[in-house]
C-alpha cells in the first residue's frame, strides 16, 4: 500500500473516532442542562435500593420472600412530580399483584388514593378484591382476581404492618 493512501486512511480513521467522541459528549451534556440525567440517575438510585424507596422496596420483597410469597414482574412509574409507583406479581401470577406507591407527602397521597380507589379501604366485587393499606406518604395495594381472590389477604396484611414498625415513611 502507498504511504500517501495509508496517511489518508489513518486521517479518515482518526476524524471519524473523534468525531463519534465528540457526538457521545454533546449527547451527554445536552442530557446534564436538561436535567435527564438527574432524573434518570434518581430512578436508578430508587431501584436499585440507594434511597428511602429503595430500602422499602428490598424490605418489601425480603419480608414478603420470608413468607414464602416471591414478588415477581416488577414494574415502577414515576409521575414527573416526585411519586412513584411499583407494581409486582405475587408468584408470577397477573391476578395476584400489589402496587406500592410512594408520593411526596400524605396530602397528596390521600388525594390521589381518593381519586383512584374512593373513600373505602376494601374493595369486592363478583370479579376483583382490593385491599388498601396506608401511611403518612405510602400506600400498599393488594389487588387479587379469579377463584383465588383474597388468597394473600393476610400475609399482605402482616407485610405492610411490619414495614410500618421498622421503616420511616416521613
Amino acid at each position: 500500500m502507498n504511504k500517501p493512501l495509508a496517511l489518508l486512511l489513518a486521517c479518515v480513521l482518526l476524524i471519524a473516532a473523534v468525531g463519534c467522541d465528540k457526538h457521545t459528549v454533546i449527547k451527554k451534556e445536552t442530557k446534564l442542562y436538561n436535567f435527564d440525567s438527574y432524573s434518570e440517575g434518581n430512578i436508578r438510585a430508587q431501584s436499585q435500593g440507594k434511597g428511602l424507596n429503595g430500602q422499602l422496596l428490598n424490605e418489601l420483597q425480603l419480608t414478603f420472600g420470608a413468607k414464602k410469597v416471591p414478588l415477581t414482574h416488577e414494574m415502577y412509574a414515576e409521575d414527573g412530580r416526585g411519586n412513584i409507583s411499583y407494581m409486582f406479581y405475587i408468584r408470577g401470577n397477573p391476578q395476584q399483584y400489589i402496587n406500592l406507591h410512594v408520593f411526596t407527602d400524605e396530602q397528596e397521597r390521600i388525594k390521589r388514593i381518593h381519586n383512584w380507589y374512593g373513600d373505602q379501604n376494601r374493595i369486592d366485587t363478583q370479579n376483583m378484591h382490593t385491599v388498601i393499606y396506608s401511611h403518612n406518604r405510602a400506600s400498599l395495594i393488594y389487588t387479587s382476581s379469579g377463584k383465588d381472590k383474597g388468597m394473600y389477604d393476610k400475609q399482605v396484611h402482616e407485610v405492610f404492618n411490619s414495614l410500618l414498625n421498622r421503616m420511616d415513611f416521613k
